[in-house]
């Protein structure tokens, strides 16, 4: 997805009171807001009346934010703690790229916040954050946050794929860009307001700081006894106040006595081990060849179905089963043992093979990735072309807080599901994390140019993003270079929109917007015939045959017959440009500021028909999928 943006001087004026958010029956009025001034020289106008960010809030005792936050000094923060009292505020410029996924780079933000909930950390420095953040905020936006690939998108739309706010409305603004207010209602990443919030993850302590691996945030911090305060610390925008956390670790109490081991099965025949080469990203590989253990045979895959209807599966990838049943190597690479933040180097890695039923060989995994931190490294194509996916190279800056960077590795371990009837592992995409086909290396049984080209896949429909882009299909094989773009969106965007507000959608990402049907030059529209598909198992199609395209959908929990969003002529003034490359989970230019999950997916050379898309659908159907 290209993005493009002027950056524009503006003074926004946040008239608007940060008053209390002590633990009193009722606040003492706040102060008015600071005029304030972004690339510009004009006096912003005055402050909002008194209280006006204020509010009641239970407890005893009066209390205001403290500016100078904690005193730090450090010491283990190891244990579970719950929130006994919080005031934070915020204030000041904001990075728009960063906090809402928008193109400008500065925007003005104003909240008074309180924290609840309760915050673990394991000595590994793994944690579990279960914490709200709650209270009402202001955003100021300038004109260039409405410049989004290409086109102008409108206030309204801003509003409906910002995360983490309660009612949020956004209306044009004096000054061109648009005034947002909220209640924010955040879940994890306490006191940080933050676009994709971490619920769990790592982190490291050194300096009287705790860091987020994950997204870097920070948090200067004392752990003395059984108390642990925090102040997040930024400068865009700044944080002041504290979060007072009291220790709820049961202390003393003897072990308890573990049950009589299992008895475990009879061990399935693997392959012989095999001296695997060096993994692609560093790090040396092993394992040998697919092992054939487990029950069944092996049955007829997407792949064999696309193959029988002369539209063969170009590239396919999948990490919980073969998708034909001709394909007898390994599905996917695992690494352990590589730094916390996923960078995709160093530990070692293992190809992860299929059982004789064509489902993946997680005993390997689990054996594999037990104790330490392990992502996926390869997902390999299953089509016989090579066109294996590792994670993404940077693209331009200033398309997203990273978009400039390689892209992490995903979590090998983040989410399992049933299929087949054996447990699975899913490919579950946080913020940042993509994968590609490599650089500047052309695709091989893939569509090339304006030819016909289809594209399934199987996601899950409750784990979303609303940035740029999560897409799957085809785009240059560099992405620092632009080209029509053929892909499947997945989840909410700033350009067109389906039924309903809440998303997500299955749309087309085709270069200079995202399209839920039609073909009207802009994507600004609304198609009420793509429906939401906020379901564990959702199943997306594109067709894009020369001058047209078509989105169909379906829960395969329980359709009998898929949905048609739309079948007519491609948007004015595209032509199809299939270059080569393909992406999972980032856009063409690597713009890799969303998320989601995949099961499986296939890019085929040449556009399938309605009644092969039933059978695919039926296929899948078949598998059994189940959380």
């Amino acid at each position: 997805m290209k993005v493009r943006y002027a950056a524009l001087a503006i003074t926004a004026a946040i008239g608007y009171g940060s008053g209390g958010c002590g633990n009193s029956g009722s606040n003492a009025p706040g102060s008015g807001g600071q005029a304030a001034s972004v690339g510009g020289s004009g006096v912003g106008s005055s402050g909002g009346p008194a209280g006006s960010m204020g509010g009641s809030s239970s407890g005893g005792g009066s209390a205001t934010c403290t500016p100078a936050g904690v005193t730090a000094c450090g010491g283990s923060v190891t244990g579970s703690w719950t929130i006994a009292s919080s005031c934070i505020s915020v204030s000041g410029e904001v990075d728009a790229q960063k906090q809402f996924g928008l193109t400008c780079p500065i925007g003005q933000v104003s909240a008074s916040l309180t924290v609840t909930g309760t915050f673990s950390v394991k000595a590994d420095g793994s944690f579990v954050d279960g914490t709200t953040t709650k209270g009402p905020a202001r955003i100021e936006l300038p004109p260039a946050c409405l410049m989004l690939s290409g086109t102008t998108t409108m206030c309204s739309k801003i509003a409906q794929v910002v995360q983490g706010y309660d009612d949020l409305t956004c209306v044009p603004s004096a000054s061109g860009g648009c005034s947002c207010t909220g209640m924010v209602n955040q879940k994890g990443s306490m006191g940080i307001l933050s676009q994709a919030p971490n619920a769990d993850g790592f982190l490291t302590t050194a300096n009287n700081s705790i860091t987020i691996t994950q997204d870097n945030s920070q948090y200067s911090y004392c752990a003395a006894g059984t108390t642990l305060t925090v102040t997040p610390t930024s400068t865009k925008p700044v944080i002041s106040g504290t979060i007072v956390l009291q220790s709820s670790t049961s202390g003393g109490g003897g072990s308890g006595s573990g049950g009589a081991p299992g008895t475990g099965g009879t061990t399935g025949s693997g392959g012989n081990p095999s001296t695997g080469g060096s993994g692609p990203s560093g790090g040396s590989s092993s394992g040998g060849q697919p092992g054939t253990g487990g029950a069944g045979t092996k049955g007829e895959g997407p792949c064999d179905i696309y193959a029988a209807a002369n539209v063969p599966c170009g590239a396919a990838y999948s990490m919980v089963r073969s998708l034909s049943s001709k394909y007898t190597g390994f599905l996917y690479q695992v690494r352990n043992g590589s730094s916390s933040t996923n960078t995709g180097t160093g530990g070692m890695t293992k190809d992860i093979g299929q059982l004789s039923d064509g489902y993946a060989d997680i005993a390997a995994q689990d054996a594999f990735c037990t104790g330490s931190v392990c992502t996926v490294s390869v997902i390999y194509d299953q089509s016989g072309n090579k066109n294996d996916l590792t994670r993404g190279s940077k693209g331009p800056t200033g398309n997203g807080t990273r978009s400039g960077e390689n892209d992490y590795e995903s979590s090998a371990t983040k989410l399992s599901v049933t299929a087949g009837g054996h447990k699975v592992y899913a490919l579950y995409m946080n913020q940042y994390e993509g994968y590609r086909t490599a650089l500047n290396v052309t695709a091989k049984g893939v569509p090339m140019g304006n030819k016909d080209q289809g594209i399934y896949e199987l996601v899950d429909g409750t784990h979303f993003g609303t940035q740029c882009c999560w897409d799957f299909g085809s785009v240059s094989p560099d992405p620092n270079k632009y080209v029509t773009m053929n892909t499947l969106f997945f989840g909410k965007g700033f350009w067109d929109s389906g039924a309903g507000t809440t998303g997500p959608w299955f749309m087309g990402d085709f270069e200079g917007g995202v399209w839920a049907g039609g073909s009207a030059a802009k994507a600004d529209q609304t198609n009420p015939s793509n429906p939401a598909m906020p379901f564990p198992f959702a199943l997306g199609i594109l067709h894009t045959p020369v001058g047209k395209y078509a989105l169909r959908m379906a829960n395969i929990a329980s359709a009998t017959d898929l949905t048609t969003a739309y079948d007519g002529a491609i948007p004015s003034g595209k032509t199809w440009g299939n270059a080569g490359g393909i992406v999972l989970g980032v856009g063409g230019d690597n713009s890799n500021n969303s998320y989601g999950t995949f099961y499986e997916g296939a890019v085929t050379n040449g556009s399938p028909t309605y009644a092969t898309d039933l059978l695919i659908m039926k296929n899948l159907q078949a598998v059994g999928y189940k959380k």
